[in-house]
């Protein structure tokens, strides 16, 4: 579970954001990567990894990203069409 260090780095907005990914996929994320999850792109590529690791089946990335995007317009309150796999959570959506 993320501790209360993560949120002083990341931020409240960004950690109820990794922690309705991990609800949602029923995965864990350690501190130090959920830090390094900047972009939609990196969170997509982090959870498929995650479910292959955990031998999930019919892992698609596309419904992961489709997935993830409703979890981040819900989240942090923006439209979908603002997600790209570069978007970075802190600079280009506003999220502290």
């Amino acid at each position: 579970m993320l501790d209360e260090l993560l949120i002083h780095i990341m931020g409240l907005d960004t950690v109820e954001l990794i922690i309705a990914v991990e609800r949602n996929f029923d995965i864990s994320i350690r501190d130090d990567a959920a830090s390094g999850l900047d972009t939609v792109g990196k969170l997509r590529d982090f959870v498929v990894i995650e479910l292959n690791r955990l031998q999930r089946p019919r892992v698609n990335s596309d419904i992961v990203l489709d997935q993830l995007r409703t979890i981040i317009c819900a989240q942090l309150g923006v439209r979908p069409e603002q997600l790209h796999l570069t978007t970075r959570f802190v600079q280009d959506l506003g999220a502290d």
